[in-house]
Formats: C-alpha cells, structure tokens, sequence
C-alpha cells in the first residue's frame, strides 16, 4: 500500500533533514517546492524585499511545484512540508513579517486596507490548499519547535514559528486527516514514523542522517 506522508512544522523545525533522511531509510521519494527564502522570479530580490503580490506570486509557484512533485510519484511520497505551509507563511508574512516582536494573535492584528485585499486572496489560496490536501495526503507527521533557527533561516525568528503553529495545526485539524506530533533527536523522530507507519527500514538511520548531514 502507497503511503502519502508530510511533515509538517514551522519554519526551521528540522523538517528537511528529517525527510531526505526518512527518504534514504525507507525508499520512498521525497517530495518538496521552491524554498520560500528563494528569490522571487529569478529576480534575485531578498527576502526583506518582497512585495505583496512577489509574495503570493511564490505562493502560487511552490503550490503548483509541489502538486506536480507529489503527482509524479503514485507509489507514495514524504513530502517535505505540505501545501499548507506555503499558505501558513504568506498569510504570516503579510500580516506580521517574517521578524514579528510581538505574539499578538494576527486576528487582533490592524490590517490597512490593502493589506486586506492581499490577505483575502491568500486566504482564498488557504482554502485550495486544504482542500488539495484532503486527497493527496494520508498522514501528517508535525514537528514541535525544539531546534533553535539556524542562520540560514533568518530574517524569521522565533516568534514567527510560534504563530505558524497557530495557524498550521488547525489548518491540518480542517483536513480530518490523522496527525502525529514527532519529538526528539532526528533518530528518534525517524524510528517513531517508521513505528507508526510500518514503512520497511532500508538503510540504518544514523547512517542515513550522517549522509544527509554530510552533504
């Protein structure tokens, strides 16, 4: 039976490592999109850069790489994020930037008008993205915030990851789909999912990390 696994978790919360490496250990390929810190269009903008509509025009670009990347493999997949997470930091980006100082919930938070307007159309996007995952996924492992962010993943911090969470578990609640919260080293988080989802152990995991690590 194909087995159609995501990892999910806030920005920086190990979920690369953990799928290249549970990629290697099982054999199933690992699906991704286009790193949000990319630049935008080839335009080679920074992060702090981005407009709105740059914003949501890599939104839609990690949406259609990723449905295309986890299609091209029906024989199952561990997918490296889901299609809710490019949502999750549009809608966070917009609302609160990607260095926000305060753990306000965004719903309190003051929107100009246009900055509505945008949160409206990501909002819209949201509401495929659930709707996508319904179907193309079969379970969700989430990744608590254990790690500290390494530098590669600023200018987020780590107020950001904690309103991402707010917004991503009960986005993953909407889409009735099973859920598992996955603690500890990245050996340890491996030999949960492998328990939990009786995937055949292929290569041994801390030989696979070393790999992953290595590169």
């Amino acid at each position: 039976m194909s087995q159609r696994i995501a990892i999910a978790g806030a920005y920086g919360s190990g979920k690369t490592l953990l799928s290249e490496a549970l990629s290697e250990v099982t054999g199933l390929p690992r699906a991704e999109g286009t790193a949000m810190r990319e630049p935008i269009g080839g335009e080679g903008k920074h992060a702090w850069s981005w407009t709105e509509g740059e914003l949501l025009q890599l939104t839609v670009r990690r949406h259609a790489e990723r449905t295309l990347d986890e299609a091209a493999h029906p024989g199952g997949f561990i997918s490296d994020g889901s299609i809710l997470h490019d949502w999750v930091y549009a809608k966070l980006r917009l609302i609160a930037g990607p260095n926000p100082g305060t753990e306000q919930p965004l719903g309190s938070r003051f929107r100009s008008e246009v900055t509505a307007a945008y949160e409206d159309v990501a909002d819209q996007i949201g509401k495929l993205a659930v709707r996508h995952a319904k179907t193309a996924y079969d379970v969700f492992f989430h990744l608590p915030v254990e790690f500290p962010l390494d530098e590669d993943n600023r200018p987020v911090n780590e107020i950001f990851r904690t309103l991402s969470d707010g917004l991503l578990l009960p986005a993953i609640a909407e889409t009735g789909i099973p859920v598992h919260t996955i603690t500890g080293s990245p050996a340890e988080r491996i030999r949960q999912i492998v328990e939990i989802t009786g995937l055949p152990v292929a290569v041994d995991i801390e030989k696979a990390l070393a790999s992953v690590q290595g590169r």
